[in-house]
């Protein structure tokens, strides 16, 4: 038999022994129960970790909820909202069932098991017995002034959740026991001096007959008399003057807290079942309580996932300039955590940490020129839908959907302890489609990130939007609005900032915008002004379907160590797991450019890319789970540079007469002949509908693609620029330029350039 977990409150019929003070290092759970169901995804059969963040599907939805798995042995979970510091749910018989949507990307979570008790959406602490929600909205969190969510501590498989009530510091350790049938949950609190009497909501039943009083009080379910009458009853553990716990208005029970003078720990004891079980529950909350210091848990404790994980990186092979090397995920692991890369940064000292959309937080070291033996330690868990990550000052931060989460190794044990909420200002609704996407910082040190819109009109400020986060995490910020599904922006050298977004209503087709202060950027269910705008700030350039029906993040050539590209910009696509060259150019304060796909193929759709400091190459991640014709979950790859010629463009420029395209290398004479050139152009409508047809520029009621003339074709001096001479040339979303061409070593050049025009000099 296993040794007793400090979680699980040992509970007897003749006394109570809660958290003895030997419990200081708990032994590690094995996880939660495997969950199946016939249909279902990997998520299913992974280990999710002691909790798990998301919203949760229930009768009072939680919009940010930290689900908390508390016994392996007899399955319960509970789920704490962090925007209005209650404990949402309390249910036993298992732990989340996840949705399977899109690979579990579309749905919201629900409880694996029985409700047990729960309590409304309204403010979990209250100066009164009203329990009112200040908030104007129900999609913000509590004002920081009443509230404030600092996050959670793990110790071993204990998770303590941290927060904040007018000003006092609340630490609060969830935990189950069922011993002898009797299921009960404990909330265990230690509290800091407050400066006025406090209420606890604890539970409430719209629909109890019936209650009564004492310690513990109970809500009657059903007559008393009947045979299958139950009741959920609450008592105090711990002797503080004055304190009780209330019946209010026949529906509630509320513990009533006197005003506090000094830091103070006691356990409230939640009991749902039989009424002819209420003495017995009686005769527990009622024993002598051995309280331990909560304080003792937030320092770190032992390790929960000891195993690394070993694999073998495979180089890339080919004749090209860049060859595409693949770093192993560790897909085989003790935990069948289901890893699917969607943000990843360096350690200073060469080290990656990678965030999965499914939750986790991996290490990996060994990445080298053979990556021979790469080493993956499992860091952190139970995350919100995560889509980016950054470190600084060596700390790992990772956006969810719900908050920026800063990671803390409190013992330097190689997994975090401490999940710190850096800002959870962003506001959500239960909608799929608004993920939080991206996650860079400035010179400053100040964050950005982009959230999704909900297909429809706005309801809360953020959707569709670009936002800052200040470098102390203390504000957030709009900078820019009007985007649908801006999965990936980029952050240049000089803090250019730039943001995609794809193909859908009021998106024509996919865009890659430079972002200012203030903008509006196409889709006007999210353009938050009134009244609607009839226009909006043009993008770099525009990406037909078939080219990029998904983009993602963009990546500034930071090394001189990746060929002749330092300083140009790089645009990722998930939907075609590709990498175009980009170039950009500003006429009269006006931007547009050009991409050129690269001859690269990646194994999953590519979101986030970053150069390494040390070696210099470029690495980018991704995943597979919307649309996209990834072959693989999720992939990690070096994109390395071999020393070969590029033959690529590396410049276009808009002339009051036509093109000048640059290459990276030196071009045979002949170049300068026009049949090695060929160029169409189209139009796209920008409307409420699904993304747009190609329209002609010359009968833009047709739908059809032009071809422009080309009168002349003249080749540089160094041979390695040629000016296509193009009559009335006028601004245009889409010009393809195709070319099929000689290098001056004799290696073909051929190839697309999608411009787009947005004004001419």
């Amino acid at each position: 038999m296993r040794p007793m977990n400090p979680r699980i409150i040992v509970l007897s019929i003749t006394a109570l022994a809660l958290l003895t003070t030997s419990a200081a290092e708990p032994p590690a759970r094995q996880g939660p129960p495997r969950q199946t169901r016939p249909t279902s995804t990997k998520w299913d059969q992974m280990d999710l970790g002691p909790f798990f963040s998301s919203g949760l599907q229930a009768k009072e939805r939680v919009l940010k909820s930290v689900a908390i798995n508390l016994s392996a042995e007899s399955p319960a979970a509970v789920s704490f909202d962090t925007q209005l510091m209650r404990l949402a749910h309390g249910w036993t018989g298992g732990f989340v069932k996840l949705p399977i949507g899109r690979d579990g990307l579309e749905g919201i979570p629900q409880m694996a098991g029985t409700r047990a008790f729960g309590t409304p959406v309204a403010p979990g602490w209250s100066l009164d017995d009203q329990f009112k929600d200040p908030r104007p909205t129900p999609f913000e969190p509590l004002p920081k002034s009443i509230a404030s969510w600092r996050g959670l501590y793990l110790h071993g498989s204990e998770v303590v959740l941290s927060y904040e009530i007018n000003g006092s510091a609340i630490l609060e350790l969830p935990a189950f026991n069922d011993e002898n049938d009797l299921p009960i949950f404990t909330r265990l609190f230690e509290i800091s001096p407050t400066t006025q009497p406090m209420n606890l909501l604890l539970c409430e039943d719209p629909e109890a007959l019936g209650n009564s009083g004492g310690n513990p009080a109970a809500l009657h379910t059903a007559q008393e008399s009947a045979a299958s009458s139950f009741c959920v009853a609450a008592g105090l553990l711990g002797k503080i003057k004055d304190a009780r716990i209330e019946v209010i208005d026949g529906k509630r029970l509320v513990l009533k807290l006197p005003k506090l003078t000094k830091k103070t720990t006691f356990a409230v004891s939640i009991f749902r079942g039989s009424i002819r079980d209420l003495n017995r529950f009686s005769q527990l909350v009622n024993s002598k309580a051995n309280l331990p210091d909560l304080s003792k848990f937030t320092k770190g404790g032992p390790r929960r996932w000891i195993q690394p994980v070993v694999t073998q990186g495979v180089l890339g092979t080919g004749e090209g300039p860049y060859v595409v090397d693949t770093i192993t995920l560790p897909d085989d692991n003790p935990w069948k955590s289901w890893i699917r890369p969607s943000g990843f940064d360096f350690f200073k000292d060469g080290r990656a940490a990678i965030c999965s959309v499914s939750g986790d937080v991996w290490i990996v070291s060994g990445i080298d020129g053979t990556l021979q033996k790469l080493t993956w330690q499992r860091y952190a868990t139970g995350l919100f839908q995560p889509l980016g990550l950054k470190i600084v000052n060596d700390l790992v931060c990772v956006l969810g959907r719900d908050q920026i989460t800063r990671l803390h190794d409190l013992n330097k044990d190689g997994e975090a302890d401490f999940y710190e909420n850096f800002n959870n200002d962003a506001q959500i609704t239960p909608h799929y489609h608004e993920f939080c996407l991206s996650l860079e910082t400035d010179s400053e040190g100040n964050f950005y990130f982009t959230k999704g819109g909900n297909l429809e009109e706005a309801v809360i400020p953020h959707h569709g939007a670009l936002m800052k986060v200040s470098k102390d995490g203390k504000s957030l910020e709009v900078v820019a609005t009007g985007f649908r599904a801006p999965n990936g922006m980029g952050m240049g050298p000089n803090n250019e900032i730039t943001v995609s977004d794809n193909e859908g209503n009021w998106v024509p087709s996919s865009r890659v915008s430079l972002v200012k202060q203030g903008g509006f950027y196409g889709h006007v269910f999210t353009a938050h002004r009134t009244p609607k705008p009839t226009d909006y700030d043009k993008p770099i350039f525009w990406l037909p379907r078939e080219l990029d029906n998904s983009s993602s993040g963009q990546v500034w050539v930071t090394s001189d160590r990746w060929g002749p590209l330092k300083g140009k910009m790089l645009h990722l696509s998930y939907g075609s797991c590709s990498i175009f060259l980009t170039t950009a150019e500003d006429i009269e304060g006006q931007i547009q450019g050009a991409a050129v796909k690269m001859p690269l193929r990646f194994d999953s759709g590519i979101m986030r890319g970053r150069f390494h400091a040390k070696d210099g190459q470029l690495y980018v991640c991704g995943l597979r789970g919307w649309q996209s014709n990834a072959a693989k979950d999720g992939a990690f790859h070096r994109v390395r540079y071999t020393g070969k010629p590029l033959h690529l463009p590396a410049e276009v420029r808009v002339l009051r007469n036509g093109l000048r395209v640059s290459f990276t290398d030196a071009l045979d004479p002949q170049a300068a002949d026009s049949k090695n050139f060929a160029i169409d152009q189209w139009n796209y409508r920008w409307t409420a509908n699904y993304g747009s047809k190609e329209y002609s520029v010359s009968d833009p009621d047709k739908v059809a693609r032009d071809t422009v003339e080309i009168q002349s074709v003249k080749i540089s001096d160094d041979r390695r620029s040629v000016t296509l001479e193009i009559p009335g040339i006028k601004p245009v979303m889409q010009m393809r330029v195709r070319f099929n061409l000689v290098s001056a070593a004799g290696a073909p050049v051929s190839g697309e350039i999608h411009a787009t025009i947005n004004k001419v000099p």
